[in-house]
Formats: structure tokens, C-alpha cells, sequence
């Protein structure tokens, strides 16, 4: 009982990042963009923001793995926050930063692949794929 709570307190919380997120793109407002998705990311695993935006996408998953396997909700979820803050630095014309959070955003995805099924997996193949065509234009 307590763990579906918490599951779909995560799930409300993330809707509501993510409404946020696409208002403050589909509005050109990018750099409100990049914090909606930096304070999400900090509620979604319980820490410093500050902390999270210095970790590799390795380092994240090694993060989310602290109890012997990956926590595939958060890495799915915080990969499709670090995909958002990769888009809105891109629209600042920050490339540099652009590119390392798609990069991390892989990470978290290709390790939450082979423990995701159904809609989430399809969603993180989707995704995967956007984030290497992206990645490919770039470099």
C-alpha cells in the first residue's frame, strides 16, 4: 500500500514538472525550463539539485542502483528530465551543456531499457532513439 502511494505521488509530481516544463517552452522561456527540470529532478531522488548536475549519467545510475539493482522508474523518469533541460539549452544555444545531458539521459535510459516493459519500454526506445539522432547532427 505504501509503495503505490508513493508511486503515484511520483507520478503526480512528475506531471506537474513536466506541465511546467512544456509551458515554459512552448512560452520561449528556456532558462525557467532548465530549473523546473533541476528542482524536479532534486524532489524526484530526494537530494541536492546541485549535487545531481555534477554526476555523469554513469554516476546517476550507479546513484539509482544503490540498493543492488536500478530503480528504473526514477532513471526513466529523470532521463526524460534531462532530455527536456538538453532541448531548452539547446534553444539558449548552450550546445555544450545541450550535449551533456543528452548524454546522461542515455545513460539512464539504456540502463533502464532491459528492466522496463510495455508503454515505458516503448517510451524509452522512442526516446533513445531522439536523444542518438540529436546526438548525430550534433557531432
Amino acid at each position: 500500500m505504501y509503495q503505490s502511494d508513493w508511486i503515484l505521488r511520483q507520478i503526480e509530481m512528475m506531471g506537474l514538472a513536466f506541465k511546467q516544463l512544456l509551458d515554459a517552452m512552448r512560452e520561449h522561456r528556456p532558462a525557467d525550463a532548465v530549473e523546473v527540470s533541476r528542482e524536479a529532478a532534486g524532489e524526484l531522488l530526494d537530494t541536492d539539485p546541485e549535487m545531481l548536475d555534477h554526476l555523469t549519467g554513469e554516476g546517476l545510475v550507479v546513484m539509482l542502483s544503490a540498493g543492488g539493482s536500478l530503480d528504473a522508474f526514477r532513471a526513466h523518469m529523470l532521463a526524460e528530465l534531462l532530455s527536456a533541460r538538453a532541448e531548452a539549452y539547446a534553444e539558449l544555444g548552450r550546445n555544450d551543456d545541450a550535449a551533456w545531458e543528452r548524454t546522461r539521459a542515455l545513460a539512464l535510459l539504456r540502463a533502464a531499457l532491459p528492466e522496463v516493459e510495455g508503454a515505458e519500454q516503448e517510451r524509452v526506445i522512442e526516446l533513445i532513439g531522439w536523444l542518438e539522432a540529436d546526438a548525430s547532427q550534433l557531432g
